[in-house]
């Protein structure tokens, strides 16, 4: 017997707090700190778009790609989990492989601390997560560097006194073609007292692989020595496997006085790649000469205090994060691209002896610590809202970068095998100052200011270069400036909410390694201009946001790598672009349990004048033309990008259940800035699909990804010195059993 009724929720794709309406068919309103201070999302004149925890589970997100898949202003690329750089709003200047060069645009935090790094964003599992907030546009008064273009959060779930809560999830699933992905995760809430509770969350979390390393040859052009591959065919071999434990413990020092501390700890394995040879060897196949490995372990620990002062609420964020990541990749066919390996170094006779084996081995080895102190004060005077606040931030990466030939013995003072070697320490520093105040002229009509005045600095010392061109690194960059951000909001009603933002972004400027171009690099701005609106309509059962934005972005920063500039990676700012668009956001409560939701955005990102490396000699190149044109579209910005869903939530049985289609459009784009290099990736939609149904504290779900079997382009790249395709997982079936004692 099938039996239809309401849910004791509506069903919310996005959300959670308080209900918007007693009673009738009605939305709930969306609870965010946005501003860093909780409030409805519906009150925040931003454009922005929040996941709770429930979301997650029912749109299956487990780690960054998969967030990203559902934000429709936001694009990632990501070549194997723990590697990838994010965008927002078209704000691309390209991938940036190379830890010397310019930070991202857009920043990545962790509850309280920014946990952005160039190349290599911080992944999380996403488990016992209250919500993911993605905020569109600068954001750059209240987070500082690197929120640029925007800001992504990721918001964990806090000790509760209240009362014991736990929960576990068991999730088995199969890939078509490929392996099986396991999951195990669980928390344990622990009320200690009255005042005290502890939070233990704990996963593990195995992908399987899909891609084939099938057998390959290189033969290679001086030596003619030809290089099979038979030590490395193995099917699916891009497994991944997490796993990783957070703890927090909460009290209540006094009344209207918090304290909270916190650790998480991850450790990420992956075997070989995420990339396939499609034009050359097939679908979900590639050809590898050497190991592709790397294991990524992290630690965070962070202290809040919270309290109330009487005339502010004051808050103390301090956290550390220390990371430790070894990366190893096959990059053979960049022997067979160089003027320099075999005429020099393999080949080279007279210092070496007979032809030997140019194939050559990548690998990465870093060691980053990141620390941070936010000091912030939010309280209200009569009809102004204001916070004042203070940061500091200080991140150290040392890195090798090693390009190891097995069969040369070159000097024992440079080290073993390494035809090339990156030996660096890279410091940024950065202090600043910001404030806010949101003066209400009335109880409809408000204005915002922000402010920040910030400095830091750069610094990259250490070795780098070839067995027989070592060059020696020691330069500085310093960064003095400051940023606004002005806003008008007007309630029309009190679900409509109309308001205007012209804000700034900023990137900190940074340190060349070679002066070929300048020794330093300026920091980037971005103007942004942003007019929306925010609604409740149809008595609370229809929720509809709209935003228009313009933004010029100046001075550019892009890095680039130039051999008959220079055999190091530099940084250029290379001109002027502009970014224009559309965000549409529509959740409909169509029925009793039955809701729709859309996520638009439509993106036109490009160029305003001509790009030109500015050499130190211009006359000693022929003049090919501009590297990139004005009106050429930027990297990584799709024109059209959303994501649809239908969730419908019934009874069977007086059993509470729901059934859930979800279809995510990312449109084509380019996969980089440089004429000559770019490549334009098709387009793709993944339709993905869930029934769950619950007895009790028991939940089943069933589940199915990539439905029609897409095989999308998801990052061209040469990152290896060859032609390969990032590649999505193959469609995906699985079920999960859970489990929760609330």
């Amino acid at each position: 017997r099938l039996a239809l009724g309401l849910s004791t929720s509506a069903a919310l794709v996005l959300g959670g707090g308080a209900a918007h309406a007693q009673s009738g068919l009605a939305l709930e309103e969306i609870i965010v700190t946005a501003q860093k201070r909780a409030e409805s999302i519906q009150d925040v004149p931003i454009s922005a778009i929040a996941l709770d925890q429930r979301a997650l589970d029912d749109l299956n997100i487990a780690d960054l790609d998969d967030i990203v898949f559902q934000l429709p202003s936001v694009s990632i690329a990501q070549r194997r989990p723990g590697w990838g750089n994010v965008f927002m709003r078209g704000i691309s200047d390209g991938t940036n492989g190379n830890q010397s060069l310019q930070a991202p645009s857009v920043a990545v935090y962790l509850d309280e601390q920014p946990v952005t790094a160039i190349t290599f964003n911080l992944d999380p599992h996403i488990y016992d997560v209250a919500r993911v907030e993605a905020l569109m546009g600068p954001q750059g008064t209240l987070y500082g560097a690197a929120s640029q273009a925007g800001n992504l959060r990721i918001i964990t779930n806090q000790p509760d006194a209240a009362g014991w809560d736990a929960g576990f999830t068991v999730t088995a699933a199969n890939i078509d073609g490929g392996d099986q992905d396991l999951m195990a995760e669980g928390f344990l809430n622990i009320p200690i007292d009255s005042r005290s509770a502890l939070r233990l969350v704990g996963w593990v979390d195995k992908d399987g692989g899909y891609i084939d390393a099938v057998p390959d040859s290189i033969t290679y052009p001086v030596s003619q020595l030809t290089r099979g591959n038979s030590g490395y065919v193995t099917d699916d071999f891009n497994d991944s496997r997490k796993e990783g434990l957070r703890a927090a413990l909460k009290v209540d020092l006094a009344d209207n006085w918090t304290g909270t501390a916190a650790a998480m700890l991850q450790e990420l394995e992956s075997d070989g790649i995420w990339d396939h040879d499609p034009e050359r060897l097939g679908d979900y196949e590639v050809g590898r000469f050497f190991a592709d490995y790397q294991k990524d372990e992290w630690e965070q620990f962070s202290v809040t205090l919270e309290g109330d002062l009487g005339f502010a609420d004051l808050t103390f964020a301090a956290s550390y994060l220390d990371r430790d990541i070894d990366t190893y990749s096959d990059y053979s066919h960049y022997s067979v691209s160089s003027a320099y390996v075999e005429p020099y170094y393999t080949c080279y006779e007279y210092y070496y002896g007979p032809c030997v084996d140019p194939s050559i081995q990548y690998s990465n080895l870093t060691d980053a610590t990141v620390h941070t102190h936010e000091l912030r004060l939010a309280g209200t005077a009569g009809a102004v809202d204001w916070i004042l606040g203070s940061f500091h931030s200080r991140q150290e990466i040392k890195y090798q970068a090693r390009w190891s030939i097995p069969p040369i013995h070159p000097d024992a003072a440079i080290r073993e095998d390494f035809y090339y070697l990156t030996d660096q320490v890279r410091e940024d520093d950065e202090l600043a100052l910001f404030g806010q105040l949101i003066w209400r002229f009335r109880d409809d009509l408000a204005a915002t200011l922000g402010y920040r005045r910030f400095q830091g600095d750069t610094a990259l010392r250490g070795f780098v270069g070839s067995i027989n061109a070592p060059v020696d690194v020691d330069s500085q960059a310093d960064t003095k400036d400051s940023l606004i951000r002005l806003n008008l909001s007007w309630h029309a009603t009190e679900d409509i909410m109309l308001y205007g933002t012209y804000a700034e972004g900023y990137r900190p400027g940074g340190a060349n390694r070679s002066p070929v171009i300048g020794e330093t690099y300026q920091p980037d701005f971005l103007d942004s201009f942003e007019l929306g609106m925010k609604s409740f309509l149809a008595g609370g059962a229809l929720r509809l946001n709209a935003t228009a934005y313009y933004m010029e972005w100046d001075d550019f920063q892009l890095g680039f790598y130039d051999p008959s500039l220079s055999l190091l990676a530099l940084v250029d700012n290379a001109g002027s672009a502009e970014s224009k668009g559309l965000e549409l956001e529509v959740d409909w409560l169509a029925a009793e349990g039955l809701q729709f939701s859309l996520r638009y955005s439509f993106n036109d990102a490009s160029l305003t004048e001509d790009y030109r490396t500015e050499l130190a000699d211009p006359a000693a190149m022929l003049d090919e033309g501009p590297e990139a044109l004005s009106g050429q579209e930027l990297t990584f910005a799709p024109e059209h990008k959303f994501s649809a869903l239908a969730r419908y939530e019934f009874t069977v049985n007086d059993w509470p259940a729901a059934a859930q289609v979800n279809y995510a459009f990312t449109d084509s784009m380019f996969n980089d800035i440089q004429r000559e290099e770019r490549e334009e990736m098709d387009s793709y939609g993944l339709w993905s699909a869930s029934f769950s149904i619950a007895a009790g504290r028991w939940r089943w779900k069933v589940f199915g990804e990539n439905l029609t079997g897409e095989v999308a382009e998801l990052y061209i790249n040469a990152i290896d010195v060859q032609r390969l395709v990032t590649v999505n997982k193959p469609r995906t079936l699985g079920v999960s059993l859970s489990m929760t004692l609330d």
